[in-house]
């Protein structure tokens, strides 16, 4: 079990709000105990009681001058900004006050007294379910953080003995719950909706102790290695297979297209078509284009061309028929 530690800061907060409370107590008894003291002189030395009579108004005028003063400034309470304290009257609830100075008096008619001082600023709470099985039977660990605070004060501190520890078990039973009926795939790829979900269940359990939840975060969630390294090529196949699906549908848009231009394009601009090819590819450096078709019927006059352009001789052959024979 996690259990929250004082920060530097809020010590040395702490330090000051009872440095000015002490000095307003130590002020208020120097006050009392100079009033009661003169009060009990002039008592003392004014009455016609003789020295015995004076003496046992000074013995009494200084006890109450001791004790007068202590008893007043036990009812004084400094309450910072972010607190509020719990009165009860003869033990049953009476008020919720503060912040500022406030006295709260234990003597007759009043018999109040401090039942709690409660926080009121927002808390966090970091809670886990190591080893929870998930609703496909995956052990996973999960953790979150909890923000909460008190919303009311008579309710947390009279209802229930340690609401902070009463909201930290409730979260963790909430998280614990949660992970067990999800699969895996639902935990990792939706935390958002997983932490609304919980902020909902722990909010409703929290609300009966005072205790309002303003949001919960999932921090992180524990595979098995072997399980992390299994996800990891499924996520890699499923990537592989939709990089295919995005190429074949591009691929089917270009043919698409090809298909409908061919459509439009007649004989005579399918010629300009290539002409505008063969340019493009001549632009290019050290290329050599070889265009047949361009002389009508003439076969022979294209083989030669063909045949120079190779770097190929012609060889007459036997029966009047020609080869090619390359020149290397």
């Amino acid at each position: 079990m996690l259990q929250s530690k004082e920060t530097g800061d809020q010590a040395v907060q702490r330090r000051d709000l009872n440095r000015v409370q002490r000095m307003l107590r130590t002020l208020i008894w120097l006050g009392s105990f100079v009033v009661l003291a003169a009060v009990t002189l002039l008592f003392a030395f004014a009455s016609p009681v003789g020295l015995t009579g004076s003496t046992v108004i000074l013995v009494i005028g200084g006890l109450l001058s001791l004790i007068i003063p202590g008893m007043i400034i036990r009812c004084l309470y400094v309450i910072p900004e972010f607190r509020r304290v719990v009165i009860l009257k003869m033990g049953k609830f009476n008020s919720v006050q503060g912040p500022g100075k406030l006295w709260v008096i234990p003597y007759p008619p009043f018999y109040q007294s401090v039942a709690a001082v409660v926080d009121m600023r927002v808390k966090t709470r970091v809670i886990q379910a190591a080893q929870t099985l998930t609703a496909d039977n995956v052990p996973v660990g999960c953790e979150a953080v909890v923000f909460w605070r008190v919303e009311d004060p008579n309710q947390a501190s009279l209802a229930v003995s340690d609401y902070a520890e009463a909201v930290f078990q409730a979260a963790n039973s909430a998280l614990k719950d949660t992970v067990g009926s999800l699969e895996l795939s639902e935990l990792l790829g939706e935390r958002d909706k997983i932490a609304n979900q919980l902020k909902q269940t722990i909010d409703a359990a929290a609300v009966r102790f005072g205790v309002d939840v303003s949001s919960v975060e999932i921090t992180d969630v524990h595979v098995p290695a072997d399980l992390v390294q299994e996800l990891s090529v499924l996520a890699q196949s499923r990537r592989a297979a939709q990089a295919k699906v995005a190429e074949a549908d591009a691929e089917k848009t270009v043919a698409q297209k090809l298909e409908e231009a061919a459509s439009i394009m007649g004989q005579q601009a399918m010629e300009m078509y290539r002409l505008n090819v063969l340019e493009r590819i001549g632009r290019e450096e050290g290329s050599q284009i070889i265009v047949y078709g361009l002389n009508g019927s003439d076969t022979a006059l294209e083989q030669m061309l063909s045949a120079s352009a190779a770097g190929s001789r012609m060889i007459k052959g036997q029966g009047g028929s020609s080869d090619t024979e390359s020149i290397l």
